[in-house]
């Protein structure tokens, strides 16, 4: 497969995230059932005012085989949500970037000439609702802030072609149509926002005993191909104290049978719409290769407050073709952690 084409199936991945919304859960199950035992709740006892400040990550790491062949923090910041309101029936909140740890030492944001967007602290805050539980319920101001995020994408994609100047004008209407659907507002939104805030609130509402396993589908569609992604998710409590902190643990398996091959179709489409012939050698090479996609989250529980105090969320991705012995290793890590201090 050819390298640029390969880089295309990754950044593919990495704009798919697992969203609270656009998203659809069926055949929920209880595999293990223990009534003997009793029952732990996560439930939200907020109240206005109130705020929690976490640090966030964002962390990629490439292996070939057991080789580390890359490793990079895309996201180091202060976070911090804070309930704005607190009726019988909701809890209003907001989830805002309170210091970016990145400003300075990350060479690609500190070279944007953001001063140029106009563009507000608060205009980057996400407000919501959730229910009188704490499950995330509905965004308030998601279209207005996917509107900001989109004119910083533009901003990205502009400096990606300003140095691609040497490509042909096929090849450029190529990377801009794919860029413009992965390269998105909505894709920095569901990235650096949503995935936070939807686990963070995943599990209020939730009810289960000590040894349950709760088994469920939840199918969820990609933004390039705009067809699902299926995934075999199993949801169980692994620890909990007598101060009341529950750990909760989920493993989610992806069918990706289908995914290289409708992939390589909505490549191959948007070439021929960019004016390029149709790659045969890579639509041949695509229906070959082998990639598998697991989901890991891990999620500590007051369950006293409803506040979380540390989530991790572990995306690993392998990718291996035929012709190569070896096989690639994408793991993305997102994580709130309570703990402020550096690492």
């Amino acid at each position: 497969m050819k390298p640029l084409l390969r880089l295309s199936f990754v950044i593919a991945l990495l704009c798919y995230v697992d969203a609270a919304f656009g998203q659809e859960i069926t055949d929920v199950r209880w595999v293990s059932r223990d009534t003997t035992v009793g029952t732990v709740q996560v439930v939200g006892y907020w109240k206005k005012g109130e705020k929690k400040k976490f640090r966030a990550y964002k962390l990629d790491k490439v292996f070939k085989d057991d080789s580390l062949i890359s490793e990079k923090k895309v996201l180091d910041a202060i976070m911090q949500f804070e309930v704005t309101d607190s009726t019988a029936n909701s809890y209003d909140l907001v989830f805002a970037m309170l210091e970016n740890k990145q400003m300075k030492t990350n060479k690609a944001i500190s070279e944007l000439p953001l001063e140029q967007l106009d563009i507000r602290d608060e205009d980057l805050a996400l407000r919501y609702t959730t229910d009188a539980n704490g499950m995330l319920k509905s965004y308030t101001n998601r279209v207005e802030l996917e509107g900001k995020l989109d004119q910083i994408m533009k901003m990205v994609r502009q400096k990606q072609m300003d140095a691609l100047k040497d490509k042909s004008e096929g090849e450029r209407k190529l990377i801009t149509a794919v860029g413009e659907k992965i390269a998105s507002g909505k894709v920095l939104f569901s990235t650096m926002y949503e995935t936070f805030v939807s686990q963070f609130h995943n599990l209020h509402g939730y009810a289960t005993g000590i040894n349950d396993t709760l088994n469920y589908r939840e199918s969820v569609i990609h933004p390039a191909t705009n067809k699902p992604i299926s995934f075999d998710c199993y949801l169980y409590l692994s620890a909990i104290d007598t101060m009341g902190v529950a750990q909760f643990d989920i493993e989610k398996f992806a069918d990706m049978k289908d995914f290289v091959k409708d992939y390589a179709a909505f490549l191959q489409t948007t070439r021929e719409v960019s004016g390029l012939k149709r790659d045969k050698k890579f639509e041949q090479e695509a229906t070959t290769v082998d990639m598998q996609m697991e989901t890991y989250v891990t999620m500590v529980v007051d369950t006293e407050s409803g506040w979380p105090t540390y989530m991790k969320l572990t995306r690993a991705i392998s990718t291996k073709e035929p012709k190569n012995k070896e096989t690639d290793y994408r793991y993305e890590v997102w994580e709130l952690d309570s703990d402020l201090e550096d690492r």
